[in-house]
């Protein structure tokens, strides 16, 4: 995949991990191009907090790169959004794909797993099983969705689920991007 440079840090990083943001040729808002296919020049920014707020305070960096007048108000929450998506869409893929495990022991088991990428909580979890399992996960990433046990589950098509473990493989990837991506955001 071809490097690309965020506006706002001046990092450069494999185009898959940035954000696309595109100038709307009607009235000048910046758009956000989640998936990097919209027409026209396109700027690219680091999916965190940090960078997107440096942006809204400082558009004429937006302006120089996207060539002409722009808005930015609302930015952050644009990207929050499309982030939002991108994980629910990546969770149920990573599911249908059977790159994620959940249920108690299922899950305690895949955390040993040399496969295990990523340790997904619901957002109702109860404190003493997420903390056993976050210490469980060593090493892996742990991330806290906005979905109660009841809407995790019905993500991946099963009861409620507390926890979920991703595995890797093409989709298990995909979603532990975005979730990386989740957790810069916050």
């Amino acid at each position: 995949m071809p490097e690309r440079t965020c506006v706002a840090t001046r990092v450069k990083a494999d185009q898959r991990e940035l954000i696309r943001l595109v100038r709307s040729p009607d009235d000048g808002r910046v758009v956000v191009d989640y998936r990097g296919r919209l027409p026209g020049r396109g700027a690219w920014v680091t999916p965190s907090r940090g960078a997107l707020q440096k942006l809204e305070q400082r558009p004429k960096v937006l302006a120089k790169v996207l060539r002409g007048p722009v808005a930015v108000e609302g930015l952050l929450d644009q990207v929050l959004f499309a982030n939002r998506a991108a994980v629910e869409q990546a969770l149920s893929l990573a599911a249908r794909s059977g790159s994620v495990v959940g249920g108690g022991e299922r899950v305690r088991g895949a955390l040993q797993s040399e496969r295990a990428c990523a340790l997904i909580l619901a957002c109702d979890a109860s404190p003493r099983g997420s903390a056993d399992l976050t210490r469980r996960a060593r090493d892996l990433p742990v991330v806290t969705l906005h979905l109660d046990r009841e809407a995790l589950g019905a993500r991946i098509g099963r009861g409620p689920r507390a926890a979920l473990v991703v595995m890797r493989g093409k989709a298990g990837d995909y979603l532990s991007r975005e979730l990386r991506r989740w957790a810069a955001l916050r």
